[in-house]
């Protein structure tokens, strides 16, 4: 059977001048909490992903849902044929997928319809505790991760994405947000709805992680919640000239 939905999370680009979420931080960052649950979300939508290979664009909007449910902020959600038309502005019509550092430098300069991005740093992929701190702190991790065609399998019948599914062909690149996690799993948003991810199995198949701050959050909160958001910008602003 044909599985029915797209990836499109390019080989993941790490920019010499950007730091480690941990470098532009004031002190040490908290411990996390034991577990984070799912935002409560009415409908987490496909955003295109079943047509296209527009996964990072449905990744990042899917993390502003998650950012909007836990800030409480009514911000209006895009439609999915406004995540695909702005899918394609960026790659200039091409179905190419793309690079997430790369993404989220357009989107910083650029806004995503009503949602914007303040800051984002990469997050080292087994540093799970630093993983569990960003979500909690900022609402999710956007991040990128090798599917296989056992994974797809599983995805359509409901099941946890585990080690089991190894052994299996590699599908492609794929952009997923982690928005919840407990000391299970992580879960992340994809296709349109929650995955859960085995701890073993997110060492095996993460390529990148991103800390994102969104400016929603910041005019939420004032700051970057223990990370100095003045640093972490002047870094972001270098990359862009």
């Amino acid at each position: 059977m044909t599985f029915p939905y797209k990836m499109g999370c390019l080989p993941a680009q790490f920019p010499g001048a950007l730091r480690d979420l941990t470098f532009y931080a004031a002190g040490p960052l908290p411990k996390p909490p034991p577990s984070i649950p799912v935002p409560t979300v009415a409908a987490w939508k496909m955003l295109g992903n079943d047509t296209y290979g527009d996964c990072g664009v449905a990744g990042l909007e899917h993390g502003f849902m998650a950012d909007a449910a836990v800030t409480k902020e009514a911000v209006p959600e895009a439609s999915d044929q406004q995540a695909i038309d702005y899918y394609l502005k960026y790659t200039n019509g091409q179905d190419s997928g793309v690079v997430l550092s790369q993404y989220l430098a357009y989107v910083r300069k650029t806004s995503y319809y009503k949602h914007s991005v303040k800051a984002y740093a990469p997050v080292a992929v087994h540093d799970v505790p630093t993983l569990q701190t960003a979500v909690s702190l900022y609402d999710f991790v956007y991040t990128g991760i090798t599917v296989t065609t056992a994974m797809q399998e599983a995805s359509q019948s409901g099941q946890p994405w585990t080690t089991d599914q190894l052994n299996s062909p590699v599908a492609g690149g794929h952009c997923v947000p982690i928005v919840a996690y407990d000391n299970t799993y992580l879960s992340v948003v994809t296709w349109g709805t929650v995955q859960e991810i085995s701890y073993p199995m997110w060492h095996a198949i993460s390529s990148e992680a991103w800390t994102v701050i969104t400016g929603e959050l910041v005019a939420r909160h004032g700051d970057g919640r223990g990370v100095s958001l003045s640093a972490l910008e002047a870094d972001l602003n270098r990359l862009a000239t």
